[in-house]
């Protein structure tokens, strides 16, 4: 009897354990779904373990590519994410549940493809940051290229609105002794033009953005773009898995 109760405290010690861990990662956002090579992820901040094919995925976690690597991280929101070699990045935000609307994820280095779901609502965003760069898209096919000197960004389908991580960061406050006088008039906030810092990528253009928060866009070369090994391993899955 006495044997029973204890396997019994046992697996309840282990089930409530088990609760414990899920409820500490929240609900899953996705799962990777294809690996080629060598493919480690990081959960909640812990360190790097070796990834199992359809482990899943919780905001907050990092994944990362090794040498002549690849991984697909399909997210339950119905965005495809693709990871080339040497690359890492980060899964800040991602639906898991209808209450959910924005989605960010982080590039630190590397290159990713994204095919994301259109999105229906007004109210939802998709983002893909890097220390130089921002891209919100709506229902787009794009790549992200994060160097040490520049993020590069090239649209395939749709269009991406992008802009410089500078605009994003808040600046920091600095005590200084002021002498206070009496109150003097100030002028007004002036508006500004959203067209002086968005910059809209269309379908088969890229644009590169430097450290400075300075861009250059140019139109993509449809030839250099078939002989892409990268590119065109991602628009063959792409027709896969329609």
């Amino acid at each position: 009897m006495s044997r029973i109760l204890n396997i019994n405290l046992s697996s309840l010690i282990f089930l409530l354990l088990f609760i414990s861990c899920a409820n500490a990662h929240g609900q899953p956002v996705g799962e990777l779904s294809f690996i080629i090579g060598d493919v480690f992820v990081s959960q909640g901040g812990n360190s790097w373990a070796e990834a199992d094919f359809d482990i899943k995925i919780y905001n907050g976690d990092k994944v990362k590519t090794g040498v002549d690597s690849k991984c697909e991280i399909t997210l339950y929101a119905g965005t495809i994410v693709r990871m080339d070699e040497n690359s890492i990045q980060k899964f800040e935000k991602s639906k898991s549940d209808k209450s959910q609307k924005d989605s960010s994820l982080f590039l630190a280095i590397g290159k990713i493809w994204v095919k994301s779901r259109k999105l229906t609502a007004k109210d939802e965003s998709f983002q893909v940051r890097t220390d130089k760069a921002v891209c919100s898209i709506r229902g787009t096919t794009f790549q992200v290229n994060a160097e040490k000197e520049t993020t590069r960004v090239s649209v395939f389908t749709g269009k991406v609105a992008t802009w410089s991580s500078l605009f994003d960061k808040t600046k920091k406050k600095i005590k200084v002794n002021v002498k206070v006088t009496r109150p003097v008039p100030v002028l007004g906030p002036k508006p500004v033009s959203v067209e002086k810092w968005v910059e809209i990528v269309k379908s088969f253009q890229e644009i590169t953005f430097d450290s400075n928060g300075h861009f250059i866009k140019i139109d993509l070369d449809a030839k250099k773009v078939e002989r892409d090994p990268w590119i065109s391993w991602n628009m063959k899955r792409d027709k896969i898995m329609e």
